[in-house]
This record gives structure tokens, C-alpha cells and sequence, in this order.
């Protein structure tokens, strides 16, 4: 068989400039995972390498050489992916050398910015986090924070009261669409809830929330799922749902694999978001039955909408 032949199976393609493990779901193995088993093909750069999570016992890690790096990206962006995206980078050169070597890159940029959260502040420097925010959040069509992240990039919560406030404020450095991940948390009724924009369209989503588990690799299991249903032909609105609740079920499906690891291939072993349900509507009903919920957030006199119309629904066309 010619596997180059023009009659074989063609499948999206996803570019990934974030660290892996040789253990569990971070980085790039949680993208690898998602995305082969729904139909996506990945190709992937490693900023970083470790043998699991920075807390599994006995753990190694090595950071890549930010002239490699620059390399593998170069090589990654010459594969023509329709989307590429951009997770953990540990110094200001790593930063450099992703932004330089993106130049070329005509297709959609996801960019996942991991550095840091409430509970252990910056994971990387001052340098590295004004880095990302001043070279890469320009070049980047969709943005996944958190919300200490999104704070840290926006100058800190006291500039921002509501949750339009914090879209708006990410929007305007230049993002077409913004996805604050874990905006807020329930424990008493175990919801956690996720902010969505396009500019046009604000949104809420309310999805399950397992804090019972540590959920080591949940955050680039949303990442790699937004991604993984874009390439697949859903808008970023619809992704975020579905991505909620694979997230979700992953957490639910942690084990001692990876040292606590969130579990997407346990997940979508269970759960088959395939079929019809990247449309819009059709996700929101399909999310309904994962318990994840959509609530549109209505504008006030303060808080406006940056468009005034509706953007086109993003789609990727591969050839």
C-alpha cells in the first residue's frame, strides 16, 4: 500500500510546542492521546522532558536547548498543521525561539500559557511569563489561562471586577477568542466553571468539579481537547463544552498512572464525543448529558461586547 498515494485516509494534522513526560498525560502525551484516538494526527516539539509530574518520587527532568527548540519548531511549522499548540515554556529563550520560528505559520495558534496558579504561584520567572505575554499572546488566535494566569497577564484583579471584565481585558491583547479555564470553583457543589469569548458571544460553562483528586494534567487535557475539537471542525465556543467535559471525565478516571495523572484514554475508552456534535447547538445538548452546562452572560452598561458582529464560525480546511 502507497501511504502517499492520493486515495489514502487523510487526517487533520496538529502541531504541539509543549513538554512531555515519559509517564502519565502532560504536554504533549495528553494531546498524543486525545487527538489519535478522535482522528488527529499531532506532531510535536519538546520544551522540556520528565520522567512524570514535578511531584512523582524519583522523578528526572532535562529542559530543552532553546536553539533546538528553535530547530524542531522550524520543522514543525514546514509539516503545514492547520493549528498548533503552544503549552509549557520554562525560560525567555524558549519564548524567543517559539515566537521567531512561528513567523512563517499561517495556520491558527492555540496558546495554553502554563505559568502558574493559586496555589503555587508563577511556575516560571517574571521574565519568562512578560515574555509570553509580550510575544505570543499577539500571535495567538485562542487563549486558554487560568485565572491567576489570566490576572497575571492583565495586570491583576484589582483591575477587573466581573467576568466580562476579565474576557474583555484578555481579548484586548489580542486573541480572537478567550478561554479562562477554572474561573471558579465549587466544592460544596463539586462545579467548576470556565469563561468563553469571542468577542461577540460571552459565555459561562459549568461543569463537573472532583476535588477529591489532584487532577495532575487536567489543564493540558482541556488544552489538547479544545485543540483536538477545533481541528475537527468545531468552533472554539463548542470545544470549550466539549473539552469541559472530557476534562471532567478524565479527572474522574485518575489513577496511579503518571503518580495521580488525569485519564483521557480511560475516558474516551467510556465516552465517544464523535458523530455530529461539534455544531454548536448539537454540543451543547450532547454536553447536557456529561452534566456540563451553558449559561450566556448578559452585558451591563460597564461591560460591552468588543464586536459588534458575530465572527464567522472557525473552521480548518484541510487539503
Amino acid at each position: 500500500m502507497n501511504l502517499l498515494d492520493d486515495e489514502s485516509v487523510r487526517y487533520p494534522l496538529i502541531g504541539s510546542i509543549q513538554n512531555s513526560v515519559g509517564m502519565g498525560f502532560l504536554g504533549n502525551q495528553a494531546l498524543w492521546s486525545i487527538a489519535n484516538a478522535l482522528g488527529v494526527r499531532v506532531i510535536h516539539a519538546t520544551t522540556a522532558f520528565g520522567t512524570a509530574h514535578p511531584g512523582f518520587h524519583g522523578r528526572t527532568s532535562w529542559v530543552t536547548d532553546p536553539i533546538e527548540l528553535r530547530k524542531e519548531v522550524q520543522f514543525l511549522v514546514q509539516q503545514r498543521p492547520g493549528l498548533i499548540i503552544i503549552g509549557f515554556l520554562p525560560r525567555p529563550g524558549h519564548v524567543d525561539a517559539v515566537a521567531d520560528a512561528l513567523r512563517p505559520f499561517n495556520g491558527v495558534v492555540l496558546l495554553d500559557p502554563v505559568i502558574g496558579d493559586y496555589n503555587k504561584g508563577l511556575y516560571v520567572s517574571e521574565e519568562t511569563a512578560t515574555a509570553i505575554r509580550n510575544k505570543l499572546l499577539p500571535i495567538a488566535q485562542i487563549i486558554t489561562p487560568n485565572r491567576f494566569e489570566a490576572e497575571v497577564f492583565i495586570g491583576g484583579a484589582d483591575r477587573v471586577k466581573t467576568p466580562w471584565a476579565y474576557l474583555n481585558a484578555m481579548f484586548d491583547l489580542g486573541p480572537h477568542s478567550v478561554i479562562i479555564k477554572s474561573f471558579e470553583k465549587d466544592a460544596e457543589k463539586h462545579r467548576v466553571r470556565t469563561l468563553v469569548t469571542n468577542g461577540y458571544s460571552y459565555h459561562r460553562i459549568s461543569a463537573p468539579y472532583y476535588p477529591r483528586y489532584p487532577a495532575h494534567g487536567a489543564g493540558d487535557t482541556f488544552a489538547a481537547a479544545v485543540g483536538t475539537f477545533i481541528a475537527l471542525g468545531a468552533s472554539p465556543f463548542a470545544a470549550t463544552l466539549l473539552g469541559s467535559a472530557l476534562t471532567a471525565r478524565a479527572v474522574a478516571n485518575s489513577s496511579n498512572y503518571g503518580g495521580a495523572c488525569v485519564d483521557p484514554v480511560a475516558a474516551l475508552a467510556k465516552w465517544n464525543p464523535l458523530g455530529y456534535h461539534v455544531e454548536d447547538d448539537k454540543a451543547m445538548r450532547f454536553a447536557e448529558k456529561s452534566s456540563v452546562e451553558n449559561e450566556t452572560l448578559r452585558s451591563t452598561a460597564d461591560d460591552i461586547p468588543r464586536l459588534k458582529f458575530s465572527p464567522p464560525k472557525h473552521k480548518i480546511i484541510y487539503t
